[in-house]
Formats: C-alpha cells, structure tokens, sequence
C-alpha cells in the first residue's frame, strides 16, 4: 500500500472522529502512561467492537505540533522488532508493545481499523524520561479580582522550563479532571520550554470559590507538578466569615467563662451560708442539749434532795436512830417500874 493511500485512509478516519456521530463510541478521558528510558510499555486502544484480527488495524503517533503518523510495523518480524501489535485481555482492546523506549518515543498515540468501518481511536499519551530541569516552574494565571464575572473565567497554567515540549497537562476544577488546550511550547534562549494550557470555568464555579489545579506530568512515573487558585473575592469571603465565626466564638466562650465563674461564686456563697446555718443550728442544739441537761440534773439533785428529806422524817416518826434520842432516866425509871412487877 502506498504512503499516499495510507494519509488518505488517515484523513477519512479524522474526518469520521469528527463528523460521524452514528457510530458507537467510548467516552474518552486523559490517559498517561510514564516510562523510564529502555523499559518495555504496552499501550491499549479500545474499540467499540471486538478485535478479531490484530493486521486489519493501523497505530499511529502524533508528537506535538505534527500530525499522525503511521507506525510501521508489518515490515518487522521477529523477537527483535521495536513495535509488536497484539490482541488485549478484553474483546475490544487493541494492544501497542514497545521495547527498549526512548525520548522520541515520547507521544500520543491512536489505533484505527483498515477498512474504515470505525473511527480514529484515542490511545494513552507516552511520556519516557523526565522532562524537569532545575528552572521548572509552574504558575496560573487568573483574571483580575475587579473583573466582574458572568458566564465563563479562562484560566491559564504556564509550564516553564523543561527540556521537552512532550508533557501532559490536566485540569481539576472542583473534582473534575479535563485536559484543557495546550500549545505546542516555545523554546526559550536557554534551550528549555514554555508551555502554556488554557481552560474555561463556569462564572457560577468561580464565584463559589472553588478550586481550580493544574496538574502536570513530565514523565517521571508517580510524580506530578501540581499549583492551585480559587477566587480571590471567595477567598476573602471566606476569610470575612471565619474571622466574624472566630470573634463570634471567642466572645461566647468568655461570656460561658463568665457565667461559669458567677455560677461557681454563687455556688461558694450558698455553701458557706448552709455551713453557717448548719453550725448555727448545730450549737443552738448543742445549747439546748447542755441546759436540758443542766435541768435534769437539777431536778434529780431536787428529786434527791426530797428523797433524803422523807427518809429522815420516816426515821423520826418511828422514834428516829437509839443513839439520837436515848434518854437514860427514862429507861431506868422503866425498868424499875417492871421490876417491881
């Protein structure tokens, strides 16, 4: 097949992504895979239908800033080929291997069958080797905050200083990850790059301060560069209201402080009046104890008292002790009387 009917196959499978909307299709999403240089990869492209034989399909790649190209890979036969085109686990995938991968392998990358009956399908993008340098930065630019917003912000992520202009840069706007519009790159003077993503965010999304990151890729597996903004006007909102909620809740925390502390007093002053009170009856109690017994005491010397005065008198009515009233005339003048009886 020659090259000139292999760009027009090509072109009728761009036109048919683009136009053809009958078809069945997958919903498609950024997908990147990250390799180290000299590893070995597999790419999988999806179809709609299932991949009975792996020869009616083409890959192709696309580096930055060119169209896709087709990727040769009947010519190559053997253990020694660069690129082998093999079925996936499922019915629908299409798989890429490629051995020993270098930067310039570095793409995105698209599968497509020969007859045509299905349209251009997207592949993951490839990034092999690191792309950062000591001067990497990332920055986004935002709209001013005087700027009144209605329908849409653009947002702008610029990525400067890597070596490559083959990175892969994404949104995530509140949780929603898009890829945005990224331009081929310009090579500064010192032979690195500046890369710059646009993206479109609703004004209601804005104004709620969400937050909008970047999130780039430059190759290195696991790794990302990533930078952040919300709404400066949000922000400040935000701000407002958690100050007013601080000075809110500090001015009710002293008030309970305050109260705690009047309650505590006033607790204090009770407890010491009921122990006043308390001892107070306490003594009275103790007082009246004391005089009772004071009084008892009293009335039992009283009661004594009359007891010994009604035993002397009972004494004295019986003619009271011998030796108290012994009258010695009498008893002889008795006895003389009975003698002579």
């Amino acid at each position: 097949m020659s090259q000139q009917s292999l760009s027009l196959i090509l072109i009728l499978h761009v036109l048919r992504a683009h136009v053809t909307d009958s078809e069945p299709s997958l919903p498609q999403r950024p997908f990147t895979m990250t390799a180290k240089v000299g590893q070995t990869v597999n790419l999988t492209c999806h179809h709609s239908y299932e991949v009975e034989f792996v020869a009616s399909y083409f890959w192709y790649k696309q580096s930055v800033g060119e169209i896709p190209k087709l990727i040769d890979i009947q010519s190559c036969q053997g253990d020694g080929c660069k690129f082998i085109s093999k079925k996936g686990h499922g019915k629908g995938e299409l798989l890429l291997e490629i051995r020993n991968v270098q930067a310039n392998d570095s793409g995105s990358y698209y599968c497509a069958e020969r007859d045509g009956y299905q349209p251009l399908q997207n592949g993951p993008t490839l990034l092999v080797g690191d792309s950062s340098t000591k001067k990497t930065a990332v920055l986004i630019f935002v709209p001013p905050a005087q700027l009144d917003v209605n329908d849409t912000v653009p947002l702008v992520c610029l990525v400067s200083g890597v070596s490559s202009n083959q990175i892969a840069i994404f949104w995530n706007i509140s949780g929603l990850v898009t890829e945005g519009s990224s331009d081929p790159g310009t090579m500064e003077g010192d032979g690195t790059y500046s890369i710059r993503s646009h993206v479109m965010v609703s004004g209601e999304t804005w104004k709620s301060g969400a937050v909008c990151t970047c999130i780039v890729e430059l190759g290195t597996p696991g790794q990302y560069w990533t930078k952040s903004v919300s709404n400066p006007k949000a922000t400040e909102k935000w701000k407002e209201w958690c100050r007013q909620t601080i000075y809110i809740g500090i001015t009710v925390l002293v008030i309970l402080i305050l109260l705690l502390v009047l309650i505590s007093i006033w607790s204090c002053k009770n407890d010491t009046s009921e122990d006043r009170d308390r001892g107070s009856h306490n003594e009275t109690l103790s007082e009246r104890r004391q005089h009772e017994g004071r009084k008892e005491r009293h009335m039992g010397d009283h009661r004594q008292t009359d007891r010994n005065l009604k035993t002397q008198r009972g004494i004295q009515s019986q003619g009271g002790p011998l030796y108290a009233s012994l009258d010695l005339a009498a008893l002889e003048k008795r006895s003389k009387k009975k003698n002579r009886k």
